[in-house]
């Protein structure tokens, strides 16, 4: 996404704060179909599949990490990008629903509001370093568990012979 969906919505901001009533229906529409296509793509992950790429097989804290976030493992670069843009929309919700309110929009003020609940939700599921290391500040020993897992199970999905483990690389360097 390179920061495309960022724009969209900032783009979708700058209208629902021009002309209230027309930009705040199109912000809910573009929220909830990001949100919905954003839903569908996660149903999709298939964690027998990244069980069965793994070289060496996972071990089962690795295992247990894979099975509760399929998709960030599937896709890691996709998922970081997504998690940016879910950031951002986030964000924009929290500025433009009092804003919203303020211009006597109600019904897209709610409507956006109720979608920040999922935007919080998918977010945790986009960037489960992140929630982990949250729930392990506040003690969660299940949390630090999985948390220490993560490194093992994204080195062996992430083997040589896989095409996105080069992007990924180069990414970091």
């Amino acid at each position: 996404m390179r920061g495309l969906g960022t724009i969209a919505f900032a783009v979708l901001l700058g209208c629902a704060f021009l002309a209230p009533a027309a930009g705040g229906w199109a912000f809910a529409a573009g929220e909830f179909a990001f949100l919905a296509w954003l839903a569908s793509s996660l149903r999709k992950a298939d964690v027998s599949a990244l069980r069965a790429r793994a070289r060496p097989p996972l071990e089962p804290d690795e295992d247990e990490i894979v099975a509760r976030y399929p998709f960030y493992f599937e896709r890691p670069l996709l998922a970081r990008d997504l998690a940016s843009t879910l950031a951002a929309l986030g964000l924009a919700s929290l500025l433009v629903v009092p804003w919203l309110t303020y211009r006597v929009q109600w019904a897209q003020a709610i409507l956006i509001g109720v979608f920040v609940f999922a935007v919080a939700r998918l977010t945790r599921v986009l960037s489960p370093v992140l929630a982990l290391r949250v729930a392990t500040a506040k003690g969660d020993r299940e949390a630090l568990r999985l948390l220490s897992a993560h490194d093992g199970a994204a080195r062996k999905l992430s083997a040589p012979d896989q095409p996105e483990a080069d992007g990924e690389r180069r990414r970091q360097e």
